[in-house]
């Protein structure tokens, strides 16, 4: 844990020092306020228009206002960004077998390494709060949603992380591991999609094959369920598992790459 920590906190360190890192939060928090204030106009005069023609649909907050949605979106972008340099400026200057040399495991170097990128996206997280916390002076919350939401963007940030840190461990090069990792995001992102192409091929087993393809992506775990407030234990399985393997896979690749120097 020791080594594990000091790992940590020198990456956390170096997030918080990184003009890079400030301003992918500033275009996020600006992004997102943009959407929100939209979505807050469009609520407010719904509502109004609602009203004085005798009720009609009643636009909930937390139903229109996708700050959240639109961040887990936007990770197949951030994602790679935050995990791009973690091990390929590692490689590319010669300090990976430098720390690998150092009191520690690998499967410690990269943990310490996910969880500092975690924390960072945590903290991008956590700011979005306040467009809940104005919205809660105009209109009603509906926490049920909005917890399932939070836990679910926060568990889909893990597994995002993890699968772009894999691209970062297999390249020197940051560039091709921001791109590798937004492909595999949106590979996931998009399983919908395929599933509905699967499903129609002339082949046998297309259903079956078809139902994989839609449970290996986030849109059955994520969009469909937590999204709406729905928590479900196979989703948190879900997402837990992928780090998880994606964690072990990224491992097993900087331990062939210690053995070879």
């Amino acid at each position: 844990m020791r080594a594990i920590f000091t790992v940590y906190k020198r990456e956390l360190a170096i997030y918080f020092r990184s003009p890079i890192a400030y301003a992918i939060a500033f275009a996020l928090m600006l992004f997102m306020g943009l959407q929100f204030s939209y979505a807050l106009i469009f609520a407010t005069q719904a509502n109004i228009q609602a009203q004085q023609f005798g009720g009609g649909q009643q636009y909930t907050l937390m139903t229109i206002l996708g700050s959240v949605q639109l961040l887990t979106f936007l990770m197949f972008l951030v994602g790679p960004l935050l995990t791009m340099r973690l091990i390929a400026e590692e490689n590319r200057e010669g300090t990976l077998e430098v720390l690998m040399t150092l009191p520690m495991n690998e499967y410690e170097f990269i943990v310490g390494k996910f969880l500092a990128s975690w924390t960072y996206y945590t903290f991008i997280l956590v700011l979005t709060l306040v467009h809940a916390w104005l919205g809660s002076a105009v209109g009603n919350l509906d926490y049920g949603l909005l917890i399932g939401q939070y836990v679910g963007a926060w568990l889909y940030g893990a597994a995002v992380l993890a699968i772009c840190l894999i691209w970062s461990a297999v390249t020197e090069d940051q560039l091709v591991a921001a791109f590798l990792g937004a492909l595999s995001v949106l590979i996931l992102y998009v399983s919908n999609w395929a599933y509905e192409y699967v499903i129609n091929l002339p082949i046998s087993g297309a259903e079956l094959l078809g139902e994989f393809v839609r449970q290996l992506g986030v849109g059955v775990h994520y969009t469909e369920t937590m999204s709406l407030g729905i928590i479900r234990l196979e989703d948190i399985a879900y997402f837990v598992f992928m780090t998880i393997a994606a964690l072990f896979i990224t491992t097993r690749i900087v331990e062939t790459r210690r053995w070879r120097s």
